[in-house]
């Protein structure tokens, strides 16, 4: 039975509430590959009096005795949530022709009861429904697949600006020359910056070049309990052997593993064996080697061997480049001033692929013109304007303020506080000012002596400056991050 385009699209909805739900491993490897197989009629008023049977196909028994366990009510009260109706949820194994399915794809190093994140590194992992057509893309595409990228994490969907271009520029000279460029690449920066893009951007060149190339994509959190699972299953010698043949070697939130005996120990060996003899190692992280803790030392000194680069928060301008590109992505037909209305709230790149989803189920499905009160409506449903207010009520240290507006304009604390006229700084120094006595609770004379003894008039001057222009894209921009940055380090 064909699946009619609008239940397809309500699939997508289910999917996008799912994601929310269920743990980030555990969607990629049995959700997100998984099929609506039944057509959903939300007019229909005969099933509001009758549970709706819905199937969904899976790729093995496995994946099905799983998602059943542990699963059911999750899926049963998201299709709940978009549909409206009663639904109970039979997960179903698809048939499959095994020409269809990559080769490293049948020969698995564990068992099937083995946990989730150590078959990782049996390339059981796909995006989409991608994995059921390998047979019809080109071997880097199949490749990508079976590694656990992105397709759309491309250097061609990256978005570039000041905040970025170093490491772009980096990224590129290591897809091009991997092993030698920089070894290791370390990526670190907030939540939403684009690490995770730009690492597997530099995956996917270098499959285009060599598809063979043995190479996979692993989270932190996919490391450890790869290894735990390996423990407990006997077989940590198959995962080391499986572990250091790669040549190219991707970490997502490498932080993850700090205080880990076990795990750091096994990091530390695979290392050594991958970039030595000539594989590239990238990681990323949301703060520096030196701010992980506790890390080996042996280790923060191999990842401090590389290049470090701080990845910015994307500025308005960029935001607003990364929302057009995003929604050409999906086909959502936005304009220029729908995407700046979105970036001018939106503070990073994760949030606006979640607002862009609903809106593209909002308009495909629903039939909703692209209109600014649809925008709008979409965000105030969203955790974005509760979570801004929650952040915008938490008293902050002074201290954190400081710190955050330094590292956000790439200065110090020092100059900050200093006596320089210069324009860089002396915007990030009203910035400061005017948080300061806008969330730190201290009086103008106080905020006066945290700036060198300065006349509280001058401190007067500089706040009233920034709340006349607190509303311009630009300085709006600079002061949810600050905040947002300040609270999240509390």
């Amino acid at each position: 039975m064909t699946v009619s385009s609008p239940s397809l699209e309500m699939w997508k909805r289910v999917q996008d509430d799912l994601q929310v739900s269920i743990p980030k491993t555990q969607f990629r490897v049995f959700v997100k590959p998984a099929e609506l197989l039944t057509n959903i009629d939300t007019q229909n008023e005969t099933q509001q009096s009758q549970p709706l049977f819905v199937e969904v196909g899976v790729k093995s028994a496995y994946h099905a005795a799983m998602l059943s366990q542990h699963y059911i009510q999750t899926f049963q009260d998201a299709f709940q949530r978009v549909t409206k109706l009663q639904v109970q949820v039979q997960f179903v194994t698809k048939a499959q022709d095994s020409k269809e399915i990559p080769e490293a794809d049948q020969s698995t190093l564990f068992s099937d009861n083995l946990s989730v994140p150590a078959q990782k590194f049996d390339q059981h992992t796909s995006t989409g429904s991608a994995m059921a057509h390998t047979h019809q893309q080109s071997p880097s595409a199949m490749a990508a697949v079976r590694a656990g990228l992105r397709e759309d994490y491309s250097f061609e969907t990256f978005a570039v600006s000041s905040s970025n271009e170093m490491a772009y520029a980096a990224a590129i000279a290591v897809s091009q020359s991997p092993g030698k460029a920089y070894n290791p690449l370390f990526l670190y920066g907030g939540v939403g910056v684009g690490k995770t893009h730009l690492m597997q951007a530099v995956a996917i060149n270098i499959l285009r070049q060599s598809p063979d190339t043995p190479l996979t994509y692993i989270t932190g959190e996919e490391f450890t309990n790869s290894i735990v699972a390996a423990i407990q299953e006997k077989k940590t010698i198959q995962l080391k052997n499986k572990l250091r043949r790669y040549r190219v070697l991707l970490v997502d939130d490498i932080q993850f593993i700090a205080g880990k005996e076990s795990v750091q120990e096994e990091f530390f060996h695979t290392f050594n064996a991958i970039a030595p003899s000539g594989g590239q190692i990238i990681l990323t992280s949301d703060r520096p080697p030196q701010e992980i803790t506790p890390l080996e030392d042996r280790l923060r000194s191999r990842f401090e061997a590389g290049l470090i680069i701080d990845i910015q928060q994307p500025t308005f301008e960029l935001r607003a480049a990364i929302t057009l590109i995003k929604a050409k992505r999906i086909g959502l037909p936005l304009d220029m001033p729908l995407a700046q209305h979105i970036a001018t709230v939106v503070d990073n790149a994760r949030k606006i692929e979640g607002i862009l989803a609903k809106l593209h189920s909002e308009h495909f499905l629903f039939k909703k013109p692209l209109t600014e009160e649809l925008v709008l409506q979409i965000l105030s449903q969203t955790e974005i304007s509760q979570g801004m207010e929650e952040k915008q009520n938490t008293t902050l240290k002074p201290q954190d303020i400081l710190r955050v507006v330094a590292s956000r304009f790439q200065t110090t604390v020092k100059q900050l506080k200093g006596s320089s006229r210069v324009k860089t700084i002396v915007l990030p120094r009203h910035l400061a000012m005017f948080l300061l006595y806008e969330r730190s609770g201290l009086t103008l004379e106080e905020i006066g002596t945290q700036f060198g003894g300065r006349d509280h008039t001058s401190i007067l001057h500089a706040v009233e400056k920034i709340r006349g222009l607190q509303n311009e894209p630009e300085i709006h921009s600079h002061l949810s991050h600050i905040q947002s940055t300040a609270v999240d380090n509390m």
